[in-house]
């Protein structure tokens, strides 16, 4: 499912790349069904009992899309997650360590998987310039496979947690392609808003990465600036916007305090610029990404809440 993309594109002047409106289109990889207390878990306990909350509630959302979100931008093609794989409905494909991964009801068909959606658009995988993950958790990197040959990029500190703790915080990386080896993000770019420092993702400056620990070690956020609205591409800052303007957190989170913390910069940042957020997990996300749907309304300042 491909739905929702940034106000039309221009051709680009001679010497002037951000003449270029970049277009960004939601990958929708399957769904997800999780159960209530994965999306929304209390602040106020421990990591274990938010997990053994995910693993026992029987109580579910409905229908979650697992969405990664493909940029078509002057200096190429940027892939923000690859979504998850069909693979899941194979019997011992999930680890048997961590049982909330049993619990999520996740159902992808081949033909969702993002190397096939790509060749439907007439892409193929070699055509994307960059990969960046979000995070590293098993539904954000289902569709590594497709990219052998790509330039992919994530964080140091989440890929050294990944491999050493795998299936305790959301990682596969025994599933992972055996050459799966992504370049660390460099933080080398200015501060942006309430956020310390950026990783530039194109020359131009218009696209760049933020650090937005909390869900996972090293989650980020990738920032995409067109003239008249900012879109944030949000992975797993949040599962529901409302979430975000709520300050509740997740059942996966590592670390609550961390993680409201980043929302709360996000917060800040929206409310010094439109922006639009596009969490991988919001039913809302496609909606809001074809019709401009910023987090506060345009024109208002929000108060502060925090």
């Amino acid at each position: 499912m491909r739905d929702g993309y940034f106000p039309s594109r221009q051709e680009p002047r001679c010497g002037d790349l951000r003449a270029f409106e970049a277009k960004i289109t939601a990958m929708q990889t399957g769904t997800g069904n999780p159960p209530t207390r994965l999306i929304a878990s209390p602040q106020n306990i421990g990591t274990l009992r938010r997990r053994l909350g995910i693993v026992f509630c029987r109580e579910r959302t409905g229908p979650h899309p697992i969405n990664g979100y493909l940029i078509d931008h002057a200096e190429g093609l940027i892939l923000v997650d690859t979504g998850d794989t069909a693979r899941k409905s194979d019997r011992g494909y999930m680890p048997r360590l961590n049982p909330g991964f049993r619990n999520i009801d996740i159902r992808v068909a081949p033909e969702e998987e993002i190397g096939q959606q790509l060749n439907a658009m007439g892409i193929r995988s070699a055509d994307v310039r960059l990969v960046v993950l979000t995070h590293l958790h098993h539904d954000h990197t289902g569709g590594l496979l497709y990219f052998p040959h790509n330039r992919i990029l994530a964080s140091a500190e989440g890929f050294r947690l990944a491999k050493r703790k795998g299936s305790l915080v959301g990682a596969i990386p025994g599933k992972w392609p055996v050459w799966f080896d992504p370049e660390p993000l460099e933080f080398l770019g200015p501060a942006v808003g309430p956020f310390a420092r950026s990783a530039p993702l194109t020359q131009d400056g218009s696209i760049f990465a933020v650090e937005t620990p909390g869900h996972m070690t090293g989650h980020v956020c990738v920032v995409v600036r067109g003239e008249d609205v900012t879109y944030v591409l949000a992975g797993d800052l949040t599962y529901r916007q409302y979430l975000i303007l709520d300050d509740v957190v997740d059942g996966m989170t590592e670390n609550p305090a961390v993680s409201l913390a980043s929302r709360r910069a996000m917060k800040q940042f929206a409310r010094d610029e439109p922006t639009v957020l596009l969490p991988a997990h919001d039913p809302e996300a496609a909606q809001r990404l074809a019709n401009g749907l910023t987090m506060y309304p345009r024109g208002l300042r929000a108060p502060a809440r925090e």
